[in-house]
């Protein structure tokens, strides 16, 4: 799955394919709110540190909510440019779950 960024954006954002795979199957079923998530992936690069870090992980992951459902991620400073990971993605009430 290819999401186009601004070609000026600090970061490079890589999706494990386990989210990616979580968005195929709720664009079958949801496409309103697969396409709300996939507008929040892309303003994620724009300004990363505008989330709420999880407070329980040890590999310093955050989290952007939008609406019932929860987008997890890590930023990767250690490489040029920066990469944002996308983790997990799925309804508050499982995302959390490991």
């Amino acid at each position: 799955m290819w999401i186009s960024l601004k070609k000026n954006s600090d970061y490079n954002l890589v999706i494990k394919p386990s989210a990616k795979r979580y968005l195929i199957k709720l664009s079958k079923k949801n496409k309103k709110d697969s396409k709300l998530l996939l507008k929040s992936i892309k303003k994620i690069p724009n300004n990363p540190y505008n989330s709420i870090s999880l407070k329980s992980r040890v590999n310093k992951e955050r989290r952007v909510r939008t609406g019932d459902y929860r987008i997890i991620f890590k930023i990767i400073e250690d490489e040029n440019p920066s990469v944002i990971e996308i983790i997990r993605i799925g309804k508050r009430a499982s995302i959390y779950k490991k």
